[in-house]
């Protein structure tokens, strides 16, 4: 049985050229609903406007370990949708890598506010991805607090945080475990070690060695325990002691 078969071609833009994807418009980049032409605005450009893109910007340069070029694009990003949660989260993140600490805080806390503005039903529409916010902030925050010293309201923010089970697997739970251990050894070893300093302010150095060595029982990789037993020694002039506890 014979049947017509109909075979389109490409169209041809100029008849008297052979059809070329240069001759095609590329597809437009992704808008956002967020996008709004101000009164001295000549025009709007996508790179400039688009939440969306000036996020996505921010994850190239974060990936490519250009911290301060992804804070530029996040913060445009946020300038152009203030509620743009995701943004928000991965500038948090990028503070930490550039070490501004209080930053990440400040940014956990409005994105936590923001969260708690939002109408209880429409948070319960996408009850998952408000979860996972809520779950990351407590997680970053935490790591923040524990970089400035504050160890308790670090650790009371990590414990929130490994209480997200359905957010983070079982191994990154485990390492949230771990590291609320390893703050609550170095919270008692600190203050050990501020016991250990007094004593030193004092020139009562055996007293101070002292409490230093039982600041490192506690917390074997305290630092400023390891530096300060090693400032004792180099102050008995007994430099090879001074240089085994520096060099840890």
């Amino acid at each position: 049985e014979k049947q017509d078969v109909k075979m389109d071609f490409t169209e041809r833009k100029f008849a008297h050229l052979p059809a070329r994807e240069s001759h095609h418009r590329e597809a437009p980049y992704p808008k956002s609903k967020k996008i709004e032409k101000k009164p001295n605005d000549q025009y709007i450009d996508i790179e400039d406007k688009d939440p969306l893109w000036l996020k996505d910007k921010g994850d190239h340069f974060y990936k490519r370990n250009d911290f301060h070029s992804a804070i530029n694009a996040y913060s445009k990003s946020i300038e152009n949708d203030k509620e743009f949660l995701m943004s928000r989260l991965n500038r948090a993140t990028t503070f930490i890598r550039t070490r501004w600490f209080q930053g990440c805080i400040d940014e956990c806390n409005d994105i936590e506010r923001i969260i708690g503005n939002i109408p209880e039903k429409e948070r319960q529409e996408d009850s998952e991805y408000y979860e996972k916010m809520t779950a990351r902030i407590h997680l970053r925050r935490g790591a923040s607090l524990a970089w400035l010293s504050q160890f308790d309201d670090a650790i009371t923010q990590l414990d929130k945080a490994h209480t997200f089970k359905g957010v983070f697997t079982k191994v990154e739970l485990e390492a949230i475990a771990r590291d609320i251990e390893q703050l609550g050894k170095r919270r008692d070893s600190q203050a050990t070690k501020l016991q250990g300093d007094i004593l030193f302010a004092k020139n009562k150095l055996n007293e101070s060695m002292d409490m230093y060595f039982e600041a490192l029982e506690l917390d074997p990789h305290n630092e400023y325990a390891l530096s300060n037993i090693g400032l004792i020694y180099l102050k008995r002039h007994e430099y090879e002691n001074c240089l085994k506890f520096t060099n840890q």
